[in-house]
Formats: C-alpha cells, sequence, structure tokens
C-alpha cells in the first residue's frame, strides 16, 4: 500500500472528520490511483517537514479543536459582505488596532476555505482552512500558504490564526477565528489598508480531511480596515436621481447620457449625509426588457454635479422634466454642471460622510437643479433598458461643517497615453499651487476622505501633498488598486491643506496585457488617472487638473506637423469641448463628427503627419500603434518626458468660470518624502500568539487534526 492510501485509511480509522463512505474515483480526486506516483515523490519530499510542524502542532496548538456545541458568539460585527453573487459565502469582521477577527458563514457541510492576497491567485496567498465533523461538533482550524510557483498549498510552520467557534448545522458551516493583522511571519499576509483580494472556497459534504481539486470557489476585492460607515441614528430622508427608461442600444459599446433634475423644495438648508447607488438595467429580449439573476449592469459610473447657471427657470425646468441627453449633443449650458457632490464606480457600495460635515441641499438662493451623468460601458453589445441612478439621503439636523467634492489628476483626454506591454509605467496630473492660493480661504480646507478612480489596467494611485519645495506624507494612497472595488477611503485625523500647496495624483499601470497604445478616455478600455477629494469647508473650487501641452505632447512622438492643422489648432479642438468655431470651414465640418464622447480619439485617428518624413502620410494613431514599444529605453524616456516634463493646468470654479488662467509649466521641484523604515523593522518574523479564549477538547480530536493536517499539507488546492 503506498503512503498516501495509508495515511487516508489512518485519517478514516482514528479521526471524527467525514469521510465520504460510498467514493468513485475521479480525474483530480486525490485518491485517483494515476496520481499516486507523482503524490508519491510529493510526500517524500514533504514528509520530514510535516512531521516536525505536527509534533510541534501537538504541543503548542492543543486549544485549536473544540466542542463547539458550548459556545456562542457575543461578537458585535463591524462589517458584512458577501462574497460570492448567490449570497452562499457571507463573511463577517470586526478589528482593533492590532487584531482583526471573522465570522465566516458558508452553504456547506464540507470544509470551508478563506484567503487572503494581493492577487486574484492562490499563489503566494495566506490561507485558513476549517470544518466542523458530524460526531461530536468538533470545530477545526489549520493557517496554510499557497505555494509561488504551484497552485498548491502547504501548512505554516507557525499556526497564527486562534478559533473561536464553530459549528453546522443541516446546510451552513459557521466559523469564528481571529488573527493579528501583522503576525510577523512571512508566511501570513499582512493585512493593512490596501484593498485585500478574497479567496474563498467550499467543499463538497464529506470533504472534510479529504480535500479535492475541484470545489466551489471564486475571489471578492475588499478593503479590510475600513472605518464604520453606518446612518445617522436619527430617521433621513432620501430623493433619488435616476435615469428612465433609457435604452442602450446594441450597437454602442459606450454611452454617455446626462439627466437634469431638480431639487426638493426645501424651505431652509439641510445636509447631504450619504448616498447609495440604484443599479436596475434588464436585457432585452424579444423586444422586452426581462430580469436575469447573473445579468451584469452596463452602468460603469456615475456622478451627480451641482448646476451654477440656472437663471432661465423655465428651461431649466423643461430639462428636468425631459429625457436627457446624450452626452455630446446636451446643451452648452450643462457646461455649468461641474462641482461633484456623489460620485460612484464600480464596486461601491455608496458612501456615508464622517458625522462633523454635510454637503448643503436647499438654501434659499442656492442650487436649484443638478445633473446626473451615466457612463454606460456595453462592451458585449447588449441591448439593455436602464433605470439606474443615485439615492441621495439627507437631514435637516445640520452637521459642524459645509462640505464640497473637488476633482483632481489629469484632465481626461486622447492625450493621456500608456504605452503597451509596460509592467509599471506611470502618468501624472497636477493641481497647482496657483489653483489652491486663488480659491482657498486663508487658513486653508480640511480633507477628510478621498475616491480614487481608474479603469482596468491601473495598480497603483496615489494622492500626493507638496507644501514649498518639501513633500508631505501622502493624503491617500491605494497599491493594490482593483477597478471593480472603488470605494472612498477616510483620511485618518484628516489632512489639513493650505493655499498655495500642490495636489499630485499619480497613477500606475500594468499594461503587459495590451498590444497597442491606450489612450484616454470614458470608455473601460481607456484610462483615467482622478481624485475625488472631500474637504471642508466648502469653496468655489470644483475641479483642477492638468494635461500634456498639444506640442510638447506630439514632439514627444517626434510629430512635427500635421496636414491642414496647426499645432495650434490642434489644440483647440482639444481644449474646444465640441466648439469648433475658428476653424477652416473644410475642417470643422469634417471634425464636428468626431467630437463625442470619445475625448479625442477620433481625431486622433484623423490627423495625417505631415514632418518628419519617415512618418509622412501616417495617422497619427497609426504612427503611435508602429513604434517599438518593447525598447525600455523608449519607454522610460516618453515615460520621463511627460511625467517630468511640461504640464497645462486648469482651474475650474463652481459656475465653470477659471479659477486661475490656464498655465504651462514643468513638474513641481521637490524633496521626496524619505521611506520610513520603522514599520519594516517592527517585525523579526517569529509567532505573535493571542491570547487563548477557548478550551481543549481532548487528545481524540487532536489526533484527527494531526492526521488531517498531514493531508491538508500535502493536498490542499483551492481553485
Amino acid at each position: 500500500m503506498n503512503p498516501l492510501a495509508l495515511i487516508i485509511l489512518s485519517a478514516a480509522l482514528l479521526c471524527d472528520a467525514k469521510l465520504p463512505r460510498h467514493r468513485q474515483f475521479q480525474p483530480n480526486d486525490l485518491s485517483n490511483p494515476a496520481q499516486n506516483q507523482t503524490l508519491r515523490i510529493q510526500t517524500e519530499k514533504k514528509n520530514e517537514r510535516t512531521t516536525r510542524i505536527v509534533n510541534e502542532y501537538r504541543t503548542r496548538h492543543r486549544r485549536e479543536s473544540f466542542d463547539s456545541r458550548s459556545y456562542e458568539s457575543s461578537l458585535t460585527w463591524a462589517h458584512s459582505e458577501r462574497l460570492d453573487e448567490n449570497g452562499d459565502v457571507l463573511l463577517r469582521w470586526v478589528n482593533t488596532d492590532s487584531s482583526i477577527t471573522f465570522r465566516l458563514e458558508a452553504k456547506t457541510r464540507g470544509y470551508v476555505g478563506l484567503g487572503f492576497n494581493s492577487g486574484r491567485n492562490m499563489r503566494g496567498a495566506d490561507l485558513v482552512v476549517a470544518w466542523v465533523d458530524d460526531r461530536h461538533g468538533n470545530a477545526q482550524l489549520l493557517d496554510c500558504h499557497g505555494l509561488t510557483f504551484e497552485d498548491r498549498a502547504v501548512a505554516d510552520e507557525v499556526q497564527n490564526y486562534e478559533l473561536i467557534s464553530g459549528y453546522q448545522n443541516d446546510t451552513h458551516t459557521t466559523l469564528e477565528f481571529r488573527r493579528q493583522l501583522d503576525t510577523c511571519d512571512k508566511q501570513d499576509f499582512v493585512i493593512g489598508d490596501d484593498t485585500t483580494q478574497i479567496l474563498w472556497a467550499l467543499g463538497p459534504e464529506g470533504s472534510d480531511g479529504d480535500l479535492p481539486r475541484h470545489v466551489n470557489s471564486g475571489t471578492r476585492p475588499l478593503r479590510l480596515l475600513q472605518p464604520l460607515s453606518k446612518p445617522e441614528t436619527v430617521p433621513l430622508k432620501h430623493w433619488d436621481v435616476r435615469i428612465a427608461n433609457l435604452t442602450i442600444p446594441h450597437v454602442m459599446a459606450t454611452l454617455f447620457w446626462c439627466k437634469v433634475f431638480k431639487a426638493p423644495e426645501l424651505l431652509k438648508k439641510h445636509h447631504i449625509v450619504g448616498y447609495q447607488p440604484l443599479i436596475d438595467s434588464r436585457p432585452i429580449r424579444n423586444k422586452k426588457p426581462v430580469l436575469e439573476k447573473d445579468s451584469l449592469s452596463p452602468v460603469h459610473h456615475m456622478v451627480l454635479y451641482e448646476c451654477a447657471g440656472d437663471h432661465d427657470k423655465r428651461m431649466w425646468s423643461e430639462w428636468a422634466e425631459g429625457e436627457g441627453f446624450f452626452g455630446p449633443s446636451r446643451p452648452g449650458e450643462l457646461a455649468t454642471c461641474v462641482t461633484p457632490i456623489a460620485a460612484w464606480a464600480m464596486g461601491s457600495k455608496g458612501e456615508f460622510l464622517p458625522e462633523n460635515v454635510g454637503i448643503p441641499l436647499g438654501e434659499r438662493g442656492g442650487v436649484s437643479y443638478y445633473m446626473l451623468e451615466v457612463h454606460y460601458d456595453n462592451q458585449e453589445l447588449h441591448e439593455v433598458l436602464d433605470n439606474s441612478g443615485i439615492r441621495i439621503h439627507y437631514t435637516p439636523q445640520l452637521r459642524a461643517h459645509d462640505a464640497a467634492l473637488l476633482g483632481s489628476g489629469v484632465g481626461v483626454s486622447a492625450l493621456h497615453v500608456i504605452p503597451p506591454k509596460q509592467r509599471a509605467y506611470r502618468t501624472v496630473g497636477i493641481c497647482s499651487p496657483e489653483c489652491t492660493n486663488n480659491t482657498m480661504p486663508e487658513e486653508g480646507i480640511n480633507i477628510v476622505s478621498v475616491l480614487l478612480h481608474a479603469h482596468g489596467t491601473a495598480r497603483k494611485i496615489t494622492l500626493k501633498h507638496i507644501r514649498g519645495n518639501e513633500e508631505l506624507p501622502k493624503i491617500s494612497e491605494e497599491n493594490v488598486y482593483d477597478a471593480r472595488y472603488q470605494q472612498s477611503r477616510i483620511v485618518p485625523g484628516g489632512r489639513k491643506f493650505h493655499r498655495r500647496d500642490t495636489l499630485i495624483t499619480e497613477c500606475t499601470y500594468d499594461s503587459t496585457m495590451r498590444y497597442k497604445p491606450i489612450l484616454g478616455g470614458y470608455s473601460a478600455t481607456q484610462e483615467m488617472c482622478l481624485s475625488f477629494i472631500l474637504y471642508y469647508p466648502r469653496t468655489e473650487l470644483a475641479g483642477c487638473y492638468s494635461m500634456t501641452p498639444v506640442v510638447e505632447f506630439f514632439e514627444t512622438f517626434g510629430v512635427k506637423e500635421f496636414y491642414g492643422l496647426s499645432m495650434m489648432q490642434v489644440e483647440k479642438i482639444f481644449l474646444s469641448s465640441g466648439n469648433l468655431e475658428g476653424l477652416p470651414q473644410e475642417i470643422e465640418s469634417d471634425l464636428s463628427a468626431m467630437q463625442g464622447d470619445d475625448q479625442g480619439v477620433g481625431l486622433m485617428k484623423g490627423l495625417v503627419i505631415k514632418e518628419p518624413p519617415e512618418f509622412r502620410n501616417k495617422t497619427f494613431m497609426a504612427h503611435l500603434n508602429e513604434m517599438p514599444w518593447s525598447e525600455p529605453l523608449l519607454t522610460e524616456q516618453i515615460e520621463k518626458t511627460l511625467y517630468m516634463g511640461w504640464h497645462m493646468t486648469f482651474c475650474k470654479k463652481r459656475d465653470d468660470s477659471w479659477g486661475a488662467p490656464i498655465q504651462i509649466q514643468n513638474y513641481p521641484n521637490y524633496t521626496k518624502l524619505s521611506h520610513n523604515d520603522a514599520a519594516d523593522n517592527s517585525c523579526h518574523y517569529k509567532s505573535m500568539r493571542l491570547p487563548s479564549v477557548t478550551t481543549t477538547t481532548g487528545s481524540a480530536s487532536m489526533q484527527s487534526l494531526s492526521i488531517v493536517l498531514i493531508i491538508s499539507c500535502l493536498n490542499f488546492v483551492l481553485r
């Protein structure tokens, strides 16, 4: 009998785990005879190390198996998230400054697995596996990690998870356990402020101690350390702003829709204290909208803006009663809708503001009209009926401060280019000191929270703070950005931002899977680099952005002249927002069709190079596509030139006027913040045990756990 078969047979005889009584061999089953030779080799390689782990585990971790029927949790859970679409896996948690406690409720009577990683796979992940046996209701838990170059898991040398309780009923298994945020164990994941990929897996009934390769599993991005967001204890009123019966045609991969709304009739000022998404998208089948459980909404993001220019009440009232406007054809007066008050993107559950701030609503003589801008990403080219929008929560009980949202970063434009095949390419947007000096009060502002926004190739976003020639600690940072999960980030303790301070939004992209350059724009196939900053006291500033000046941009890619248009005329087009007045008539007619929500992509395809001769008669887009992007010297020089070179800055006020003149300035010269090594030196990578909150239930359970540990070390796989 081979060693693995002996181990499994011993486990069946000695432990309480629920090995199936009647099994048939499956292609990927652990006991498949075809795999015995491979598993024998693996067993021999791991035998010495596994024996040592088990022996140590017997003496150090006896308390990790209990009679869970005698325990009833008394914890109050601060956060709760469904990890799957069906709600079969529910994760609750609460944390302190140093530790975090989880409750995992799963629809299975087999094992449950939970993992933490920066990637969406188990390689190098921190994994915990747990189950409850049938006979005595004993809960058992195992701390594992995924191998770096193989989709397989082994037990950690030090077990840093503390099992609190576990039980099961006819359908579900529930386990509670805790750990340190940083266990100082290199085999464990450090739980911090960044987004974490939560891995989960469910074993079929009878899988305790016999972990097959094929299980129900998935991933969900979450930030585990975040302040508790809860509505006010006093009743809140709500105002729903939503699109009504908009049909998204199957021929449009991306669509912007704008709809004007009249504010609620309020006799005195109220405060907006939160908002939540209202997603209602129904695919049209046989000319009828249907409600499908697994259908994905094409709503990519939504922003609600204040509209400053509402002098013609009759006209604005007509717009508010109408269906809305296709983005590129919206009336010019809607350009005054520039101050965001709510910004939602994929993965967000909305936001409730900190208790000391609120955004004004209904003030007499104040803002009467708002515009909802919805971006639909319909890459699957489905026909969809949409009624989505945002629910605004507000209260008559005013808070201490009037707050506002400020947009900052890279101006959304095709001049924002990310080359293909780059592992970590950076772009940057600047909010200039001239803008903050002209629009902010003498005492400055206080930054409360930040929503960092980009699209699918972004991997890191940072909001930097510069004062004079010195870099201050970062206001907000996401080192593991995931476009599927975009939630506002509270700035701990707030941040004082002075007049003449500078904001820098930096985005890092991974374009290794792209074969052509990515241009800036609203489509999910394009890119953005933005920060939405919640602050108080409220000012006139609505937006503060930058982009590469047109001449410097094209010179960076070796282009000096186009046919039919001067560089100044090209710049006018990019800055025109659809106004082509003053261009030659034939150019105006050709380009009017290009003005849309592609932010200049159509123009890039239409510009034909005249100089230099080696690029002559190529369109600029063809020239970009043919550049040797695999040459590191080329891409490094382009990144350095566009990052550290000249930037054209824009400063917009709430009434769509300029807060400061458009300027072309060099990247700020400042002393970078030195790296703080204190955190790196705080751990010597040893066990950080939590105080025991449990008691042992006897040696029989430990025998079963030891046997299962051997099997799990060798064979646990999540996928």
